[in-house]
């Protein structure tokens, strides 16, 4: 077993690997100062017990963790460099030059690492994400054709045959509940399809219109207030219309969930540089921190009822049109998320002032 075959299976415990890059840091410094040196090889030699530490830290920890190593080796070493000035210009010279590099392979080995890190997470954030939408694409399709004529026989009882009000509240009840399994099946297929994103010219005035028509019953019935607001000229913007309703649908409905009666949710565009920029804020509860790096994860949700879909879809919405989403959160504060759609070339992305409430 080589050492970077030792450095990922064992020490698993963080505090256990501190434990050990601090062990050998000081063991090298012992081995440094204690011995008596009287041969420049010999000094070399000492010294380079202080690469084990280095190597070690970057592994371990990343570019963060190789460059306090390479440091703290640095001013370990720095006392005896310091007294060599004038007196042995050799030892001065090779003890600068070893210090360099400290300092240039610990930032190096830390990079690599992190680089083989976020590569790793990627290759298994693919794999799973192709398996995920296999199984997701099979079961969602097998819901859907059971979801649909339920739906469809559930309403058809309502209108035709006369029901006391307990039978009528409990098939609303079902027909709630389905439309919510439609909703998830729903979901399901858009993160299980891979689209060629066709896009359009969109007005997205219009766009933004139809979206707050079509949740304007949602936000009356938990008193939540939705305010959409666009600003600039009426130039249409080259956007697959379907793909993006959808992501506004999805994070509106994520606000209004975090949000209470009373309280208000914002959706505003603008253009910002050569991009179309898209806010949606709220007052809400907020996300914790610990969960701000997986809320795009598949599947991973907060909500009792939730899909954990829609942001993932909301993701990969995004890249197919090459832009950018940032979020921003704070507990008790509200959660603003900022949506960034690049322009063709020579595209102008204005949309005229206007400001609807529901």
């Amino acid at each position: 077993m080589n050492i970077a075959e030792f450095a990922s299976t064992g020490y698993k415990s963080r505090s256990r690997k501190i434990a050990v890059v601090a062990g050998l840091l000081a063991l090298s410094g012992i081995i440094y100062y204690v011995i008596p040196l009287r041969l420049t090889m010999l000094e070399g030699l000492l010294t380079r017990f202080f690469y084990f530490p280095i190597f070690l830290g970057g592994l371990w920890f990343g570019l963060r963790g190789g460059v306090v190593v390479a440091l703290l080796a640095t001013l370990i070493c720095s006392p005896h460099v310091v007294m060599e000035i004038g007196r042995n210009q050799t030892i001065f010279s090779d003890e600068l030059l070893e210090l360099l590099l400290f300092n240039l392979l610990g930032p190096f080995v830390g990079a690599l690492s992190d680089r083989e890190r976020r590569q790793r997470a990627k290759n298994e954030e693919l794999q799973t994400l192709a398996a995920l939408g296999e199984a997701a694409s099979s079961v969602a399709h097998e819901m859907k054709n059971i979801v649909i004529p339920m739906r469809g026989f559930i309403r058809r009882m309502r209108q035709i045959y006369p029901m006391d009000p307990n039978a009528a509240s409990y098939l609303e009840i079902v027909e709630k509940e389905s439309a919510r399994l439609d909703k998830m099946t729903h979901d399901m297929l858009s993160f299980a399809r891979h689209p060629t994103s066709q896009k359009e010219p969109v007005d997205v005035r219009s766009l933004v219109e139809e979206v707050r028509r079509g949740l304007h019953e949602e936000f009356r019935t938990k008193g939540v207030l939705l305010v959409c607001q666009c600003d600039g000229d009426e130039n249409p913007v080259l956007l697959n219309r379907d793909r993006v309703h959808l992501v506004l649908v999805n994070l509106l409905y994520n606000a209004l969930h975090a949000s209470i009666a009373g309280k208000e949710v914002r959706l505003l565009t603008c253009r910002q540089h050569d991009s179309l920029r898209i806010i949606i804020e709220d007052s809400g509860a907020g996300i914790p921190r610990e969960h701000l790096e997986r809320i795009f994860q598949p599947f991973f949700t907060t909500m009792p009822k939730g899909t954990g879909l829609g942001l993932a879809i909301t993701q990969r919405v995004i890249e197919e049109h090459l832009g950018k989403i940032q979020v921003e959160s704070e507990l008790g504060s509200g959660t603003r998320v900022t949506l960034d759609f690049p322009a063709a070339p020579g595209q102008e992305i204005n949309i005229s002032p206007t400001v609807s409430k529901v």
